[in-house]
């Protein structure tokens, strides 16, 4: 049923955009809540809860609104309509692709959530996992104090040192503010399993360092979202999922925009409005642009999306820099902003033609589901489940495009879940049950 509703659903858009491109977007709108009622079942993909969660946000009501009240930009102007008609089908072909891999695969889990591990299972040694990880993650921004103001990678000082920011980004700004929200992930799932009062202190103790942290002077909705998301998703990824959808829906609608102004409108004087009209939500606004403005290039053959995927790397490791549509000189002539996002399902357009999206959005899909089988709230916490929750957590940051204010927080996400769950101990063997052996019958 969900199958069938879902590909009526695609048609409808497509036709309706070939109408109007708001009544397409509006169209997806209508189709994601569907999809999103459809997998509110205990047991449902969690990729898919995200996936709808994320396209409701950013490419539904948002770009719809926007085209209706001609919003307009980066000083880029109004988009024509021909141009929003051909992005909105570019995301209805990666949608397309996303559900194709799901074809033949039932949506429940082959195994009962939990049913294969009943043992509640903690961190070993909470004090030294808190401590040694927040100590270290705050003395290397004690190091390197300026790196802790630098949004996205953008950096004011001259020199050939600006070259290599970006890893130094990544290390010594995103890694410690990651370390400290992971370690209170773990904490947390520590202290719902054991329900102790010490377990319940560190867990507090944990959560003010993760405030310290995650404060709203740089990309503060990326640290809150592959922080703090994982902790929901585990918390409520199988049971409570229209509140998941929800939550996430809200932290970026609502939040966003929020911590956008107080942290851009207070340091740079930014004015922003709130969703949709907010510039966190110009993302099909972008993808409209590039494709109107900007030549058709050749096929890339997988090289734009390398080049786009290598974005946080110094510029003499770049791969492919020639291959980058946003920094062609139609786009750098006609957008205000450099610092642009495009979401990667338009870059596989440009490496594979109209068939990019649907490849890319298949390709995503079959992957996810392989990280839905380690969701599990029941399962004992280790590196690779924590690595799990954090690519869950990094999809959504992920669609709106991969510039600096992904890449970086989804690698330093990853090290810390490992670091994390390095820390942590593994389940523990129950002891053999002694057999006793009856006497030998006469």
């Amino acid at each position: 049923m969900r199958t069938l509703s879902f590909w009526s659903g695609i048609v409808c858009a497509m036709l309706c955009g070939l109408v109007d491109p708001v009544w397409g977007y509006a169209a997806v709108f209508a189709l994601s809540l569907i999809q999103l009622s459809m997998l509110g079942s205990s047991g449902g993909s969690v990729f898919l809860l995200i996936h709808y969660a994320t396209i409701l946000t950013y490419f539904s009501i948002a770009p719809a609104m926007q085209i209706s009240q001609d919003v307009e930009f980066w000083e880029a102007g109004v988009m024509r309509t021909d141009a929003y008609t051909q992005a909105l089908m570019l995301l209805l072909l990666y949608m397309a692709g996303v559900e194709a891999a799901r074809l033949g695969v039932p949506d429940a889990p082959e195994h009962l959530p939990g049913a294969h591990d009943r043992r509640l299972i903690g961190v070993a040694h909470p004090l030294l996992l808190l401590l040694s990880c927040s100590l270290a993650a705050f003395a290397s921004l004690f190091i390197r104090p300026e790196l802790n103001f630098v949004a996205r990678g953008v950096v004011g000082g001259a020199g050939g040192g600006e070259d290599n920011v970006p890893i130094d980004y990544i290390f010594y700004s995103t890694l410690p503010k990651l370390v400290v929200l992971l370690c209170f992930v773990a904490l947390v799932i520590h202290a719902v399993r054991r329900r102790t009062l010490w377990s319940w202190c560190a867990a507090g103790l944990a959560f003010g360092l993760a405030l310290a942290a995650a404060n709203p002077v740089n990309t503060a909705r990326q640290v809150l979202l592959i922080g703090l998301l994982p902790l929901l998703i585990h918390g409520l990824g199988r049971g409570r999922r229209w509140l998941l959808a929800g939550v996430t829906f809200g932290s970026i609608a609502g939040l966003g925009p929020v911590l956008n102004l107080i942290s851009r409108g207070s340091m740079w004087g930014e004015e922003l409005t709130t969703f949709p009209f907010s510039q966190d939500f110009d993302a099909m606004f972008v993808v409209a642009g590039i494709l109107e403005r900007a030549p058709i290039p050749d096929l890339g053959w997988g090289r734009y999306l390398l080049s786009a995927f290598s974005f946080f790397l110094p510029r003499d490791l770049k791969m492919f820099p020639d291959f980058d549509p946003l920094g062609w000189s139609a786009i750098l002539g006609n957008f205000s902003q450099s610092n642009l996002s495009l979401p990667p399902f338009t870059t596989a357009y440009f490496d594979f033609g109209l068939a990019g999206p649907a490849l890319f959005g298949f390709a995503i899909s079959a992957g996810f589901r392989m990280v839905d089988r380690a969701i599990d709230p029941n399962r004992p916490l280790s590196g690779a489940y924590l690595s799990a929750l954090v690519l869950l957590a990094a999809y959504v940051p992920f669609m709106r495009g991969p510039i600096l204010g992904w890449g970086p927080f989804a690698a330093s996400g990853l090290i810390a879940a490992l670091i994390a769950g390095a820390l942590s101990s593994r389940a523990r063997r129950p002891l053999p049950r002694a057999v006793r052996h009856g006497l030998p019958s006469a």
